[in-house]
């Protein structure tokens, strides 16, 4: 295994990526609810808001863990496969359940469809290129 390799550009490039896109998702986290609440009814936001104890817990732990994963790959960590690979699942699981069980397409195709599908979409991306820049020997 070769090991202490300095990475090309583009690892620099991808990890500073990951950290911009975590904070921009975590802006996105905080605004979405307030979007929501102004272009739904008032059903369809108590039923939003009805959302399981669980997706909470779970959404935190996708937060998290890609946001870790972000600052570990910028320190050329190898747990940030861990962090990635933990936030892959958490978030298939919490972006699914919003795209199967809530149907809020009529207020907003980007909260119910596109932006559920790019998060998936990046997470997958960071994962694999965390697990290429392990085997390269990128990550100590």
């Amino acid at each position: 295994m070769i090991k202490n390799v300095k990475p090309p550009t583009t690892f620099w490039l991808v990890a500073i990526f990951a950290i911009v896109w975590n904070l921009i998702e975590i802006y996105f986290s905080s605004v979405e609810l307030d979007f929501l609440q102004a272009n739904s009814t008032v059903e369809e936001f108590e039923r939003i808001q009805s959302l399981p104890f669980w997706y909470g817990i779970v959404f935190l732990i996708a937060l998290f863990s890609e946001m870790l994963g972000s600052f570990t790959l910028f320190m050329r960590k190898k747990i940030a496969v861990n962090f990635f690979g933990i936030a892959l699942v958490t978030l298939i699981c919490i972006e699914l359940y919003w795209l199967l069980v809530f149907d809020i397409k009529k207020q907003s195709i980007v909260f119910s469809i596109i932006i559920p599908l790019l998060v998936i979409l990046v997470a997958g991306f960071l994962y694999v290129y965390s697990k290429k820049a392990k085997n390269k020997g990128w990550l100590k």
